[in-house]
Parts: C-alpha cells; sequence; structure tokens
C-alpha cells in the first residue's frame, strides 16, 4: 500500500513516504525536494532546518515503516486538533477570511469534548459573523501544518467540510482573532486571492471542487 502524508512548514512541503520514487513520478516537482531515507529523529530536524531556508523547495523523508513515520512524526511535534470549512452561497461565493497579510479559510481548534463537526461550523460562524444555520456537508480532507508556539512545535492536523449558507449574509469578522476582513469571493476571482495564500488552501479548495488544479 502506498503511503503519503504532507506536512506544511513554512508554507513548504514535508512529504512522508513509504516509496519517494512513487510519489516523485507522481508530482514532477518533488524531484527538486532534499531526500533523506529513515524515520529516523535526526532527519526530521534536517527537514525542518532545510524547510525554513529560503531557497527550500520541499523535503521528502522516505521509510518502509508507515508506523515509524507517523511515529516519529508524533515524537517530533505536539499534535493540536482544529477543524474549519469551505462555505459556499447560492450565488456561488466562496467564503475566506484576511488574516496576518494572507487569504485564508476560516478554522480553529477543537475544545474539549466537542464533536469535530460541531467544531467546524463553530469556528466559521464565530470568525465569520455567519447566522448558526450553516448546512454541513460532507467532509473534504484534513490537512498538516507546523507552527512555533512559545519552545514548542506544534503539528496542527485540521479537518475540513463542505458547509453551505442559505444566502449571502453579512460578514463581521472577528477581529480579536486578527481576522481583518471576511469576504464572499466568487470562483471566478479565487485564483487571484489564493496568490496571497497559502498552498494548503489551494489543496482544500482543489478537493472540494472550486478551483482547477493546476
Amino acid at each position: 500500500m502506498f503511503f503519503e502524508r504532507k506536512i506544511y512548514i513554512n508554507d513548504k512541503p514535508l512529504v512522508l513516504t513509504n516509496s519517494a520514487q512513487h510519489y516523485v513520478m507522481q508530482h514532477a516537482t518533488a524531484a527538486g525536494y532534499l531526500f533523506l531515507k529513515g524515520a529516523f529523529p535526526r532527519n526530521f530536524r534536517i527537514a525542518q532546518k532545510h524547510l525554513n531556508k529560503f531557497t527550500s523547495l520541499g523535503v521528502l523523508i522516505e521509510d518502509i515503516s508507515i508506523a515509524a513515520l507517523e511515529k516519529e512524526l508524533e515524537n517530533t511535534f505536539h499534535p493540536v486538533t482544529a477543524a474549519g470549512g469551505v462555505v459556499c452561497n447560492p450565488d456561488g461565493g466562496v467564503l475566506m477570511i484576511y488574516r496576518r497579510g494572507k487569504w485564508d479559510l476560516p478554522k480553529g481548534k477543537l475544545d474539549e469534548g466537542e464533536a469535530i463537526e460541531a467544531c467546524a461550523v463553530r469556528e466559521v460562524v464565530e470568525e465569520t459573523g455567519l447566522p448558526d444555520e450553516l448546512q454541513l456537508g460532507r467532509k473534504i480532507c484534513e490537512t498538516f501544518h507546523v507552527y512555533a508556539h512559545g519552545a514548542k512545535d506544534m503539528l496542527k492536523v485540521t479537518h475540513w467540510y463542505k458547509m453551505k449558507a442559505s444566502r449571502n449574509y453579512p460578514l463581521f469578522p472577528q477581529k480579536e482573532e486578527n481576522i481583518l476582513e471576511a469576504k464572499w469571493i466568487d470562483e471566478q476571482d479565487l485564483e487571484r486571492y489564493l496568490i496571497r495564500s497559502y498552498h494548503a488552501v489551494r489543496e482544500v479548495l482543489e478537493e472540494s471542487g472550486k478551483v482547477w488544479v493546476k
């Protein structure tokens, strides 16, 4: 069974896989990634340092053992669970937020005892001011990214869901979360907003069917 998991560090991919050759065949750009063999702590440290370089394209870590790759990932980073949504309205608008100089999708951390689907809806409502009447659709995918929190490196695992608003509601960005703008964006205009976004956001929108894969 082929395995791949992509984790973004500094908006660049760390790919864990049991077959680097197979991954590169599917993704030609990965031929320029740094290749490391073995799910060793040292390789994860090298990967993280390399991905913080301006010239880095990405890193591949290959190990025949999927369990070893997953275990070392958990040992290296502190996991955080989050959820969010790709929200559409009947006019074809897609909901995005502007925070820290980037266009993003609304998401946030899971509360203790909370269902992941409830977390996704709650965070969308809190961050954008939408009324709590969203129609929850299918799960789209999961994304992984690493960020620093004090002295710890956190691995945020975000569960993404399709959602639908019943109309083109006015939006009220959550300023206390540093969200400067929440906006309905026409699907035909998404590409120009994605220029100032994250690679993971593009992947979520591609999986949801909202942008063409390029």
